[in-house]
């Protein structure tokens, strides 16, 4: 599908200049000083840069402000929303579709939860990409897919390198989340049994892996739930049961504010497919 403009809803600010190239789409956006910015989700995986400014964003995982050479990685249907700073903010936006994310997932593992970049060789990149963006030169096409993949991929590597060297305790308190996700599982009691205080798991969770330790547990149930919306006919009471939540209104109400979707509508729209 080729648009003349970007799609609607891309994006709540001012678009100074955008491009599409292949499977990505790059625009530059202006924000409004002190704008704020309802709860959504995005169809798309998405870096966003920000340029100048800065921007306060709250997701389920808590509330962080990012400024200038600070890159986000968003993968796509995370809800979130955000305040821009009394300076306003200017960002570059690029989305990725599912076709463009799948193809470089041939290659590698890439990054897949949310994460905020600063500083080093990836920042490097982002910028170079920026820079070809406002190029309109025969090359340029070629340059920023060619950049985007780099960034995706020290992204990933950055990742992984962070993964690697958390500490085994934190390795251990994440496989039990993974685990025994359905039950019920208090960051307490995760602590005694990896053998550390409770603050300090907290926090290392959250240093580490950018999202809370109940909100990663609440991702997991939602992700289990999805696999289950698709790949079987078991009833949504069911499903809400064998994921761990209390009752079917609860998964409900969370299931829509990460996907945007009931489970109901979530599992008709990947039947009419």
């Amino acid at each position: 599908m080729v648009y003349a403009q970007p799609p609607k809803h891309f994006t709540h600010g001012s678009i100074l200049r955008w491009r599409r190239v292949g499977g990505l789409l790059l625009a530059e956006v202006q924000y409004e000083p002190g704008q704020r910015v309802p709860r959504h989700a995005h169809a798309h995986t998405r870096f966003v840069l920000v340029l100048a400014g800065a921007i306060t964003e709250m997701r389920d995982a808590g509330t962080q402000t990012y400024g200038p050479s600070t890159l986000l990685y968003r993968p796509a249907r995370e809800p979130h929303a955000y305040v821009v700073s009394r300076a306003g903010a200017r960002c570059l936006i690029v989305d990725a579709d599912d076709g463009w994310l799948a193809r470089a997932k041939v290659h590698a593992p890439v990054v897949e939860q949310s994460t905020a970049f600063r500083g080093g060789f990836l920042i490097h990149l982002a910028h170079r990409l920026h820079g070809e963006f406002r190029l309109r030169d025969e090359v340029s096409r070629l340059a920023i897919e060619s950049i985007t993949l780099g960034v995706l991929a020290e992204a990933s590597r950055r990742v992984v390198r962070t993964r690697d060297a958390a500490p085994t305790w934190l390795q251990q308190a994440r496989a039990l989340a993974e685990a025994h996700f359905a039950e019920p599982l208090s960051l307490a009691a995760v602590a005694r049994r990896v053998g550390v205080h409770p603050v300090h798991l907290a926090r290392t969770f959250r240093r580490v892996h950018q999202i809370t330790f109940s909100g990663y547990v609440r991702q997991v149930r939602i992700e289990f739930a999805r696999r289950e919306l698709v790949a079987s006919t078991a009833s949504l009471g069911d499903i809400a049961a064998a994921a761990g939540f209390c009752d079917q209104s609860h998964f409900s109400r969370l299931f829509k504010r990460h996907t945007g979707l009931t489970p109901a509508a979530y599992r008709l729209a990947l039947q009419t497919r």
